[in-house]
């Protein structure tokens, strides 16, 4: 049986009416510098903890952009396991949320994001920093919320 270890990371794709809040990544990450991403991070618990995919997605949320996602519904999306180009087995879990109301989201890790904003699909899809995986993704969101009316993609 294979008992290589994984990362387990934990994404989330918050949405303002037909907008998703992103980020770009800053040039000196390790992965996908410049990039347009998700806010998100790894799984980093010592004492067992309940709930611990819904916390990691809140503290990111909060740690990255600077935003309370404590009174707002997170909503399962998905989950993925993949091999990075580095060889790093990684689980993904992804979860979408409305944007809370009131305060704006800034970059609040400048050592790991060079900016944060709202992208609609469209606006995204023209992006070239937008990676190939991430208008699929953003288009299962918006549907998967029905907050997005989008027509599937052919």
């Amino acid at each position: 049986m294979d008992r290589e270890p994984y990362a387990v990371t934990v994404c989330v794709l918050i949405h303002r009416g037909d907008s998703f809040l992103l980020v770009v990544r800053a040039p000196g990450v390790g992965y996908a510098p410049n990039m347009i991403g998700m806010i998100g991070g790894h799984v980093d618990v010592t004492d067992p903890e309940g709930d611990v995919l819904e916390a990691t997605a809140r503290k990111e949320v909060a740690e990255e952009v600077g935003l309370d996602l404590s009174e707002v519904p997170l909503t399962y999306l998905e989950s993925e396991f993949f091999i990075t180009n580095r060889g790093e087995r990684q689980i993904t879990v992804t979860f979408s949320a409305p944007a809370p109301a009131g305060d704006e989201p800034y970059v609040n890790a400048p050592d790991e994001l060079a900016e944060v904003g709202w992208w609609t699909l469209n606006d995204l899809e023209a992006d070239g920093r937008c990676p190939p995986w991430l208008p699929a993704l953003i288009r299962r969101a918006a549907l998967a919320s029905g907050a997005i009316k989008l027509s599937p993609a052919p």
